[in-house]
């Protein structure tokens, strides 16, 4: 009996004290690794400097107020789908100001868009102080989450200030550690969210089971995105130099573990021409490439008009292309799917209606899955099989059944529909 009193007494009590302050010991102890490590990385420096730089310049202006809608951002993907809703808001709702925040100091290193924002900067790391300056500064009507970018402190600070929030492209499901029993402090905080923009059903459905309502399926924003995208003219005249009328195909959004995979292959002199366009374009990373490759190469800041077009590989070593060059594959091996990193964008490649390669580790991302049922996309768990399946691709009656554009084509509309609801948390 006093078993049970005791777990029923520290069950209330964390729910209320234990969780929270496990969880911002926990982000102290993070922070003094990072400025331990910061030294030895430049990712990490930047991290540290980034935040350093962002706080000192809201501590020297005034406010962005009244008229701003607030954007946070992880990293590029989740800017990638912010981009559509931003220019939607720039288009139809231009006395608002926008500021867009990251956690990630590569995602803030390398911001595309310009002219997309009024004010961009980095997010505080959980600090609550840090975060109620910010706030004061950027002075927000709404708080837009894209994904599933939740903070417990970042919601806390907006939830006492009574500024709404809403999370944009949201996808949960039954592994997410916020559902569980002892995460209820951190939960809490997720239900102080206004309304929950999934994009699957799935999700809704979840969020609805734990008792959250205020949630609607609308889809994807990546898929308004990369149909914009397809349907612009990005002409580049070098991969246009360098392709000379030859087959091409892509592999972008590399990691080390996919080289074992493709290289093989690149090497083959029966294989067309290939662009690698790693999803890392430090020098380490491209070096990488360059020490695996046993064949000459080009590489995209360096290329030369008169005599690269002749060699077989060309390497993208700057952020930025990728997106834009899918248009000139046959078909595409997107990575991330053969480690732990996470599977890249395959819907860039997709929206050009060509065949996509990924590797086995793609089933938390449901346009992989959905896309493997349709025939237009294939998953390899090696070397022999991602052969297997380029050989099956080479053969015209196959490839002609395959159109993942037309996934594209159906699931349309999402920046639309959350665009038009706007409104109803903004107070005009």
């Amino acid at each position: 009996m006093i078993k049970n009193y005791f777990k029923l007494y520290l069950t209330k009590f964390e729910k209320k004290y234990i969780l929270k302050l496990l969880y911002n010991f926990f982000l102290k102890i993070v922070w003094v690794c990072i400025e331990i490590s910061s030294p030895f990385s430049y990712k990490l420096k930047n991290f540290i400097v980034g935040r350093k730089a962002t706080m000192k310049y809201i501590k020297n202006n005034k406010t962005l107020g009244p008229n701003v809608i607030w954007f946070h951002c992880s990293s590029l993907g989740e800017y990638e789908q912010s981009i559509p809703l931003i220019k939607k808001l720039k288009e139809k709702k231009c006395n608002y100001k926008i500021a867009l925040t990251f956690f990630s100091s590569s995602a803030y290193g390398n911001k595309l868009e310009k002219h997309l924002c009024d004010w961009s900067g980095y997010l505080p790391f959980e600090n609550s102080n840090k975060i109620d300056e910010l706030t004061k500064f950027i002075n927000p009507k709404l708080l837009v989450l894209i994904k599933n970018e939740f903070w417990p402190n970042l919601l806390g600070v907006l939830n006492k200030k009574s500024i709404p929030v809403i999370s944009v492209s949201s996808r949960f499901n039954n592994k997410n550690f916020f559902f569980k029993p002892w995460a209820s402090w951190f939960f809490k905080k997720i239900k102080t969210i206004k309304y929950f923009y999934t994009v699957d059903d799935k999700s809704q459905h979840l969020l609805n089971k734990e008792g959250i309502k205020n949630s609607k399926c609308v889809g994807d924003t990546r898929m308004d995105r990369v149909y914009k995208l397809a349907s612009n003219k990005h002409e580049n005249n070098i991969i246009e130099h360098f392709k000379k009328n030859k087959k091409c195909w892509i592999a972008g959004s590399t990691w080390e573990e996919d080289y074992d995979l493709i290289l093989e292959y690149v090497e083959n002199i029966e294989s067309p021409k290939a662009i690698i366009a790693p999803h890392d374009c430090s020098p380490s990373s491209i070096s990488l490439i360059e020490k695996k490759l046993k064949i000459p190469y080009a590489k995209l800041s360096s290329y030369s008009y008169e005599s690269d077009n002749l060699k077989k590989v060309l390497i993208i070593d700057s952020i930025g292309y990728l997106k834009y060059i899918y248009k000139y594959a046959i078909w595409a091996y997107v990575g991330g799917g053969m480690g732990e990193k996470g599977l890249h964008n395959i819907l860039e490649p997709a929206v050009y209606g060509i065949p996509i390669i990924i590797g086995d580790n793609y089933k938390k991302f449901p346009e992989a899955t959905d896309l493997i049922e349709r025939g237009d996309c294939f998953s390899v768990s090696n070397k022999y099989e991602f052969i297997e399946v380029v050989k099956k691709l080479s053969i015209k009656s196959n490839y002609i059944k395959i159109n993942p554009r037309e996934y594209i084509m159906k699931n349309l509309g999402a920046t639309n529909m959350i665009f038009n609801e706007l409104e109803l948390f903004l107070d005009d």
